[in-house]
């Protein structure tokens, strides 16, 4: 039966994860503005991998990777996610259980408090996502002049 696992990142799981980058760059759903290339991608991911203060891990189904989550420590016990998935694993619940699982590993690595996300306004799949998953928009006056929504996750 065919079921989801995940996994440390790797640096040789580079090209599927800049695909499913590149598809939301062309949503318009990330900061960055054009697609990126493989090269920088590979540099930057390299660096990522290397970091204590990064948790990347990668998502598969039926041996395959559909999606991937990315912990970036910004406050001692304080983390933000980046999480995205291939486009025909969306509204499936593959991501749901992808985030819990992953929240669940870092748990084990590092001490967390707090997950917090940032969120394109116009992505409201992402929003919806993050709403379902027990996250809650932080509402100030500079997530109101922004193009972006902001979400925590409180880990007890």
């Amino acid at each position: 039966m065919k079921k989801l696992t995940i996994r440390k990142c790797k640096l040789e799981d580079s090209k599927s994860i800049l695909k499913i980058f590149n598809s939301s760059v062309k949503m318009g759903y990330t900061e960055t503005k054009k697609k990126i290339k493989f090269a920088l991608h590979h540099l930057w991911l390299e660096k990522k991998l290397l970091s204590k203060k990064s948790f990347f891990f990668v998502g598969k189904f039926d041996k395959k990777i559909i999606g991937y989550v990315r912990f970036d420590k910004t406050y001692l016990k304080e983390y933000n996610i980046s999480i995205a998935l291939k486009n025909q694993f969306i509204g499936k619940g593959f991501g749901s259980k992808f985030l819990k699982n992953s929240i669940n590993k870092l748990i084990k690595i590092k001490e967390i408090k707090l997950i917090t996300s940032k969120v394109k306004k116009k992505n409201i799949n992402s929003t919806n996502f993050f709403l379902r998953n027990n996250f809650v928009e932080i509402i100030s006056n500079k997530s109101k002049l922004s193009n972006y929504r902001y979400f925590k996750l409180n880990i007890s």
